[in-house]
């Protein structure tokens, strides 16, 4: 081995203890200017004293001709030091290179195990490991001494070793079929047998299938585990110059998903949130959203890989939560993946196969789970406002207490699904599936319900409705008070139960979707009855508000 190869861990780190030159930076130019000036000085006194010598103005001796010597060999002196300097700067440049080349030499290092006289070779976990923590350690020294030119490679680098060795399994699939949404038109059998294939399927909320299926999963391998935890404690200064990715961070550099949007309180009170608290709520989570959806920096990439019954939630070394923030998971397999207290803003989970996963207090703010699977997960407390979960799966799920405000899920399933207590403020709802899911004191104000189903199986006892948007909806069997109805917006597309008296600020006529411009309709100018322009009417004075009469045909 090279002696300048370091041998150890030890080795390592009393490399990385050398001081930081970034900081005289701003005198380099001042340094040149003056190494020029002592270069020219030295040349004119030289020039003079060899003058004096040659026509007579001073006297030869050994001390002259050794003053002459140094000065004139001063500039090459110092040459030389400026030579050897950036010597030493590519010799170190050259060694981050080596340790990096036999970091990931390492990663595939294989051995081999003799049974009932057959050979065969696997993995060498312990030398594997070695190089994972090798190439954390060079992540770190680079983003410590030159600005983590080299932290982004190593984190390319862990994120393939993770994504190629964690399908050295194979994924299990959930053993019971899809269960399919219940139709429309269900008779009260088919509603009976919907509800016994959602046990069969999901079990209780106490005692899920999913989850005892996805706990019952093997685990990633040892070192497959080790560089997700590797790549989950990135630091702040780590982050930052992903931030910056491609060039250098600066002073002002700053990772968007480390910041925070104007939140609705912990505690949402007695009262119901009034139109403008819900306005400036939803737009400061705009404004955050855009701020993520303008990230161009470096985002871990972890689509595809397999990573049923992985702990992505192990604490960094201060003791802060592992950090996901921004990651791609797109078609990645979740399964029983413990998730809890996890930071994952922003991330992306499209298509992700989540069923039985531990969401518990995560963090995925903003995060698009469009279409993911996550039937039978718990996410009781998980922080998503603002997530996009069109499309998701969400059946028999636990989302007790999660935080959804202002998200969207359009199309989300969530039949069966515990929603008490749920904060899902602002949220688009439109054509989500509710059937059988617990609503009990769920935050609902301002939520848009077009076209959701719910039957007469969903828990609405204590939710709060105020503000909410309901259109094209059958809510003739749900249990749904007056006192709730009084409190949203609608038109003739709903079906009330008989018990329910009409609210009087709902049109008596069925309001457009989209702007329309039917023959023989005097609409006002811009299409001003469509549903959504009114219901923001009403919302702006209720006590106020008068609905638009139902245009006349010519």
């Amino acid at each position: 081995m090279d002696d300048k190869q370091p041998k150890d861990l030890l080795d390592w780190m009393a490399l990385s203890k050398a001081p930081d030159w970034r900081v005289a930076r701003p005198l380099g130019p001042l340094v040149a200017l003056f190494l020029a000036l002592l270069i020219a000085g030295a040349y004119a006194a030289a020039f003079f004293l060899i003058y004096g010598v040659l026509f007579g103005r001073g006297e030869a001796s050994l001390g002259t001709g050794a003053l002459i010597a140094a000065l004139l060999g001063a500039p090459f002196v110092i040459w030389g030091t400026v030579l050897k300097h950036q010597t030493v700067r590519y010799q170190k440049e050259g060694h981050i290179t080596d340790r990096i080349n036999k970091a990931v030499e390492q990663l595939g290092a294989e051995k081999t195990v003799k049974k009932d006289g057959d050979e065969t070779t696997k993995p060498n976990i312990e030398v594997r490991i070695g190089a994972i923590l090798s190439l954390e350690r060079i992540a770190q020294d680079s983003t410590s001494h030159d600005n983590g030119r080299d932290h982004v490679r190593v984190m390319e680098i862990l994120c393939a070793y993770i994504r190629e060795n964690s399908n050295a399994r194979k994924p299990v699939d959930f053993p019971l079929i899809d269960w399919e949404p219940l139709k429309a038109d269900a008779t009260e059998e088919e509603r009976t047998a919907h509800l016994e294939w959602r046990k069969a399927r999901f079990g209780n909320i106490v005692d899920s299938n999913a989850r005892e299926w996805a706990q019952s999963l093997p685990k990633p391998r040892t070192d497959v585990q080790l560089a997700l935890t590797v790549i989950g404690r990135r630091n702040a200064q780590q982050r930052r110059v992903e931030a910056a990715w491609p060039d250098p961070p600066t002073e002002t550099t700053v990772w968007p998903f480390d910041s925070d949007f104007a939140r609705l309180p912990d505690d949402p009170g007695a009262d119901a949130l009034s139109k403008a608290e819900l306005d400036a709520f939803m737009a400061s989570l705009r404004e955050w959203k855009a701020t993520l959806d303008a990230y161009r920096g470096y985002r871990l990439d972890l689509s595809g890989a397999n990573l049923q019954r992985a702990d992505m939630a192990a604490k960094q070394p201060d003791g802060s939560d592992a950090v996901f923030a921004g990651a791609q998971l797109t078609e990645a397999r979740m399964e029983g993946v413990v998730l809890v207290g996890a930071r994952m803003v922003g991330a992306t989970l499209g298509g992700t196969r989540m069923e039985g996963i531990n969401f518990v207090g995560t963090r995925m703010e903003g995060a698009t789970l469009g279409e993911a699977r996550m039937e039978g997960a718990a996410l009781g407390g998980a922080r998503m406002e603002g997530a996009a979960l069109g499309g998701a799966r969400m059946e028999g799920a636990d989302l007790w207490g999660v935080r959804m405000e202002g998200g969207v899920l359009f199309e989300a399933r969530m039949e069966g699904g515990l929603l008490f207590e749920a904060r899902m403020e602002g949220a688009g709802l439109s054509k989500a599936r509710m059937e059988g899911a617990g609503l009990f004191g769920a935050r609902m104000e301002g939520a848009d319900f077009s076209e959701a189903r719910m039957d007469s199986h969903t828990g609405l006892h204590d939710a709060k409705l105020q503000g909410a948007a309901l259109r094209n909806v059958d809510y003739s069997s749900v249990g749904i008070t007056q006192e709730q109805v009084d409190a949203t917006f609608g038109d003739a597309s709903v079906t009330l139960p008989k018990r329910i008296t009409r609210p009087v600020h709902w049109p008596d006529w069925e309001l457009p979707n989209r702007p329309i411009h039917r023959i023989g309709w005097e609409l006002p100018p811009f299409d001003e009855t469509t549903f959504y322009t009114q219901w923001r009417k009403w919302l702006s004075n209720p006590a106020t508000y008068t609905p638009p009469p139902k245009p006349t045909s010519n």
